[in-house]
């Protein structure tokens, strides 16, 4: 309880030096008295904390003070995580309080890494005015993109425009992997969250991407600094980056990238979907017992429940979504919103109805020809997207349930009946004589 006394009290500061850090009089007057850091905030535990926060710390060392210019600030309550899917949501700039800032991230346990950036006194101008330009009013708001246009990426450009464009020109090599492997690291100990943003993600995220590209993600921005040097006005290579406070082992460019779903280990959640699938209807067509029946409607409800609301976020991701990178998404194929129909005639099954069970087949027999449909096309070239997480799990789910299909078709259930021979009744019989069968 105490502790969540101090988060609550460090929030409340934290909103309030957000909106009220106005910089001191003469603040930056001497462009020669500044001092410039990049300060990379590390991943938190939430899934929008995952990737981190860079800002750009001024301090005025004449006046013994400095500012966080930030261009992470939003909303986090006006419309919440849908709004953010669905649509661009409004960042904007502000100046924080260093102290306050850092006395925020402390308490939720996140690393703070700091750089001191080696700048010409004209660059350091250049600097302080674009951030000062940045966070007035009229101009602090823009569109968040998580690839193109966000914290990282804002700092990213504002360095480069102080160096006259220099920076852009040191990053143009290819980056150490695609933009999703650079994002799949970040989620390794999250396996629901890293397969849920590697399905809604589509394929240009995969492209070949150059190292400035790769610097949207700020801990990926502090690594690719620490190479940069540039020339100075008399002719001096001088390396951007002097030193280095806090500095965690994972901006090391040895730290590792990717695995997560992508590996062989992925295909062992959609096996034993569909292993189960095919024992269920094994035991349904062998066993008499009325509880092999509940229990293969009852997967077929959870299966189309999960799979199908899968499938209507991603659909919905596809038509509303304003974030090119949720667009024209090849995991549709997999993950069918019409497997929702399968919650109801799953429930149906479980009472014994031998029609919801054959119009479930039917439903089926759409989804494993959509995921076999998926993996043909993945022969053609402009079917490159990289979605072998969400086909581990979903491509052998749906076969599973398929085969499952199959075996009922070919051992149908053996359940007693009886049925009352009319012969028996024609012979005046009062309760007549009765016989059994096989259904």
């Amino acid at each position: 309880m105490a502790r969540h006394a101090v988060l609550i009290l460090v929030v409340a500061l934290f909103r309030a030096a957000a909106f009220a850090a106005l910089p001191p009089e003469g603040f930056g007057g001497h462009p020669e008295s500044l001092r410039i850091r990049l300060v990379t905030i590390g991943p938190g535990a939430d899934l929008h904390q995952r990737f981190g926060h860079s800002a750009l710390w001024v301090e005025d060392t004449r006046l013994k003070t400095g500012l966080l210019y930030s261009y992470g600030t939003t909303s986090i309550a006006n419309g919440g995580p849908v709004r953010f899917l669905l649509g661009q949501p409004t960042f904007w700039a502000a100046r924080l309080s260093v102290e306050r800032t850092f006395l925020l991230y402390r308490a939720l346990a996140r690393s703070i890494d700091v750089q001191d950036l080696s700048l010409t006194v004209a660059q350091r101008q250049r600097l302080l005015a674009r951030l000062e330009r940045d966070v007035q009013p009229a101009s602090r708001e823009y569109a968040y993109h998580p690839l193109r246009d966000n914290c990282a990426t804002r700092v990213r450009d504002v360095l480069d425009e102080a160096l006259g464009g220099a920076l852009r020109d040191a990053l143009t090599e290819p980056a150490r992997a695609t933009q999703r492997a650079l994002l799949r690291r970040y989620l390794q100990t999250q396996p629901v969250s890293e397969l849920l943003l590697m399905s809604w993600l589509n394929d240009a995220v995969d492209a070949p991407a150059t190292q400035w590209e790769a610097a949207f993600l700020p801990r990926e921005l502090a690594r690719l600094l620490m190479g940069v040097s540039y020339v100075d006005g008399s002719g001096r290579r001088i390396p951007l980056v002097t030193r280095e406070e806090g500095a965690s082992p994972s901006i090391d460019g040895s730290a590792p990238v990717g695995a997560g779903w992508e590996g062989a280990a992925a295909w062992g959640p959609g096996g034993g979907v569909a292993a189960l699938a095919v024992i269920l209807a094994f035991l349904r067509g062998r066993g008499r017992h009325r509880m092999f029946q509940v229990l293969f409607g009852l997967y077929h409800a959870v299966f189309g429940l999960t799979l199908g609301a899968a499938g209507v976020a991603l659909g919905g991701l596809m038509l509303f979504s304003r974030l090119d990178v949720m667009q024209r998404n090849e995991n549709l194929l997999f993950a069918n919103p019409l497997a929702l129909g399968l919650l109801p005639l799953g429930i149906l099954m479980m009472s014994g109805s031998e029609r919801a069970e054959r119009w479930a087949r039917g439903c089926v027999w759409l989804l494993v020809a959509g995921s076999l449909l998926a993996l043909v096309l993945k022969l053609l070239p402009s079917f490159d997207q990289d979605n072998r997480g969400p086909m581990a799990l979903w491509l052998v789910a749906n076969l599973g349930l398929g085969l499952a299909h199959v075996w009922r078709l070919r051992r149908p259930s053996v359940a007693p009946v009886c049925e009352v021979e009319p012969a028996a009744e024609e012979r005046g019989g009062a309760r007549g004589a009765t016989r059994w069968r096989a259904a």
